[in-house]
C-alpha cells in the first residue's frame, strides 16, 4: 500500500518504523506485533531511517515510559476515558488496553483515512477526524463523569507557543477535570530540526517549540498544575548498547521529556 503524507503528518512514519524494528529484535521493548504488521504492508523506504539510532532508542524510551504511565492511570481508573492527540497510526490502545477503558483517536483527516486501513473502531475506541486546532472536537468527547485522561506523543515540538498554548485552552474550557501527560521536546534542541537523525529525512516538518522542565506549559495556562516530569533517558540509558552510552550524559540534557498536569474546574 502505497503512503503519502506530509509535514508534521509524515513523522508519525518514524514513530511506527521504529516500533516495527523493535518487534524483531531479540530484545524487544515493545513487543509491538500490530506495528510490524503494518510496516509490512507500506510502500514507503523505511530504510532512509536505518542510521538514526538515537531517534530509535528514544523513541522506545518515550513510548516505554508513556505506555507505563498510562498503565498506572488506568490501574486506578478502570473504566477511564483516554484522548490520544495525534495518534498516527500509534498502537498504544493495544499495548495497555484492559478490556474496560473508552479511547479516543484525533488527528487530521487524511491521517484518519490512512488509520482506518488497519483500525477498526468499536464500542470503545473512537476516531475524531479533525485538527486538533478546532475548538469543537472536544464535543465529540463523552466522558460521562468518569477520570479523563488525555495524552499527546511527538506533536507539541511541532506547534509554537502561541498554537499550543490554544490547544491548552480549549482543554480547561472543555472538560472538568483531566490529566494530561504531554512528550516535551528540550528547548536547546528546537532549532536542531536540519540536524535531527530522523527529521533530517522528511519534508516540510520542522521543531518549534521546547522547554526546559515543563513549568513553561503551566506557564501558558496557569489553570493546570504540574504534577510530574520524567526525562526519557531514565529508560534509554538502560537499553542503549554499550557502545553508545558514552552518549548519555548528552542525553540527559538534550532529551525529550514527559512533563504530567492536572486540571480540576
Amino acid at each position: 500500500m502505497k503512503i503519502k503524507l506530509d509535514g508534521v503528518a509524515e513523522t508519525l512514519l518514524i514513530t511506527l518504523n521504529v516500533r516495527a524494528k523493535d518487534y524483531e529484535s531479540t530484545k524487544s521493548i515493545l513487543q509491538d506485533k500490530k506495528s510490524f504488521e503494518i510496516v509490512s504492508q507500506l510502500d514507503y523506504d523505511f530504510k532512509k531511517f536505518d542510521t538514526a539510532w538515537a531517534s530509535y532508542y528514544g523513541v522506545l524510551a518515550r513510548a516505554y515510559i508513556m505506555d507505563k504511565e498510562v498503565k498506572k492511570f488506568i490501574a486506578k481508573y478502570q473504566d477511564c476515558v483516554i484522548i490520544s492527540i495525534g495518534c498516527g497510526l500509534d498502537t498504544r490502545f493495544e499495548r495497555v488496553d484492559n478490556g474496560k477503558i473508552i479511547w479516543y483517536n484525533l488527528d487530521l483527516p487524511e491521517v484518519i483515512e490512512v488509520r482506518k486501513n488497519f483500525f477498526k473502531e468499536n464500542d470503545r475506541v473512537k476516531n475524531i477526524s479533525k485538527s486538533v486546532f478546532e475548538s469543537d472536537w472536544t464535543k465529540e468527547v463523552v466522558t460521562n463523569g468518569k477520570e479523563l485522561l488525555i495524552i499527546s506523543e511527538g506533536v507539541f515540538m511541532y506547534f509554537d507557543e502561541s498554537e499550543v498554548k490554544k490547544i491548552l485552552e480549549n482543554l480547561v474550557n472543555s472538560f472538568n477535570k483531566f490529566e494530561l501527560h504531554l512528550d516535551l521536546l528540550y528547548k536547546g534542541t528546537v532549532k536542531m530540526s536540519s540536524k535531527h537523525d530522523a527529521l533530517k529525512k522528511m519534508n516540510n516538518a520542522v521543531f518549534k517549540w521546547g522547554v526546559k522542565d515543563g513549568s513553561e506549559v503551566v506557564k501558558l495556562e496557569p489553570k493546570l498544575k504540574q504534577i510530574g516530569l520524567i526525562n526519557f533517558t531514565e529508560k534509554m540509558a538502560k537499553i542503549l548498547p554499550l557502545s553508545k552510552k558514552i552518549f548519555i550524559p548528552l542525553f540527559w540534557i538534550m532529551n525529550n521529556r514527559l512533563g504530567m498536569y492536572r486540571y480540576d474546574k
